[in-house]
């Protein structure tokens, strides 16, 4: 008897390990159930910088319109300029355009070619006139030579006819018979110079629109030379494109001689149109739509997240998708721009004194709930966060939304 309680003794467990077992159970189920029931929003991470939506908002680079040598300097850095300040003045170093009168010189030459080519036009115009006149002579003796021809004949048949009758003497005949011809060839005479004058009109209205054409072009082309003389001189003086404030004056000083096309200085606009530019893999790019919640961490401002719990989450700011790139930047990575939310309880970024163009940035494209166990076993396999489904034309709004997960 005493054998078999030491034998039962020996296979019954301690008491001490009856807690460790229960508080493992507890841990393991409780683990399940936070693996299967507690959410996870998931997430598309990128990183940029902060930029501008609309171009006119963006940095601009003032450069040299010509290639000239450095008069004057007006501005400095830090300055704040208005659109159409001068930022500087350059004088022309092309040999074409050193001389310092060569826009009246060139006026003074475009009023004589001008007069020059108005009387070439008048006296194009002068001749045709007188080719008109001439054509109208021509008709007034074509005329002329007609009823001289017409009457001729009535004069020849009344001879001829009195002849037959013996009443005149055959040389009446023959006189009218040589005024006839005479009267022909003065009408065949008068129809040749009736068509010299009127291909000479043919001709000097030719001429007259040559002339006009050649004459405008000449114009034309003086008008040309003036208006690149006086926008040449006016390219001399740099004048700010837009207003903000000079950030960057390149190292060129008075006196020296840049080229064409050189920057001189950049400008950043004084406006509050901001945006992050984040760039974002292949693999996540499909799944990113305008539209979106993004976390924003910027550079500078201290912030603590947790991008599956967005409650968890102090100083990290909110925008909305505003535009996805169609097309990688050449290395695989696609850019995302993302403008405020303007919902107010996202709250407002910080002002352009403190947030600036050019920042770096940290984002988080907020995406679908799902559950933690589920988020945990995605990682591990390497799979993308979703699986997009695309939508066809004929479903419309029936279309199935994208899957929340895919096992």
């Amino acid at each position: 008897m005493t054998t078999n309680r030491f034998s039962m003794d020996l296979l019954s467990s301690p008491s001490v390990h009856r807690p460790l077992v229960i508080i493992l159970l507890s841990f393991l189920v409780g683990s399940i159930l936070f693996l299967v029931f507690v959410p996870w929003q998931q997430s598309v991470v990128g990183s940029g910088r902060v930029t501008s939506f609309t171009p006119q908002a963006r940095p601009q680079t003032v450069e040299s319109a010509i290639s000239g040598r450095i008069t004057r300097w007006y501005v400095k850095e830090g300055d704040r300029v208005n659109k159409g300040d001068t930022i500087l003045v350059m004088s022309d170093i092309n040999v074409n355009f050193m001389d310092t009168e060569i826009i009246e010189r060139l006026q003074l030459l475009r009023g004589r070619t001008f007069a020059a080519q108005e009387q070439s036009i008048e006296v194009a115009m002068q001749r045709r006139r007188q080719a008109e006149q001439r054509y109208e002579a021509a008709k007034a003796r074509f005329d002329n030579a007609k009823i001289e021809a017409s009457t001729a004949r009535i004069r020849y048949d009344r001879a001829d006819t009195l002849f037959k009758q013996d009443l005149v003497a055959r040389r009446e005949l023959e006189s009218a018979q040589l005024g006839l011809q005479k009267a022909v060839a003065d009408s065949v005479s008068a129809w040749t110079g009736l068509t010299a004058a009127r291909q000479d009109i043919e001709a000097f209205s030719a001429e007259e629109e040559r002339v006009v054409n050649q004459a405008y072009s000449t114009m034309h082309e003086m008008d040309i030379r003036v208006s690149n003389a006086e926008g040449r001189r006016g390219a001399g003086v740099v004048l700010a494109p837009i207003s903000g404030v000079i950030v960057r004056i390149e190292k060129f000083g008075e006196g020296m001689t840049v080229k064409e096309g050189t920057p001189l200085a950049l400008i950043v606009p004084a406006g509050d149109d901001r945006a992050v530019e984040l760039y974002v893999g292949s693999m996540d790019a499909a799944l990113v739509e305008p539209g979106r919640l993004v976390s924003l961490q910027f550079s500078g401002f201290p912030a603590f997240q947790f991008s599956g719990w967005q409650a968890l989450q102090v100083g990290v700011f909110h925008g909305r998708v505003k535009v996805v790139d169609a097309t990688d930047d050449g290395s695989g990575r696609f850019r995302v721009l993302v403008v405020p939310a303007e919902e107010s309880r996202y709250g407002r970024w910080p002002s352009n004194r403190y947030l600036r163009q050019g920042t770096d940035a940290t984002g988080w494209v907020l995406l679908d709930d799902v559950a933690i166990g589920f988020e945990l076993w995605r990682q591990l396999m390497g799979f993308p966060p979703q699986y997009p489904v695309t939508l066809s034309k004929e479903a419309g709004k029936a279309a199935p939304k994208p899957a929340k997960k895919e096992e």
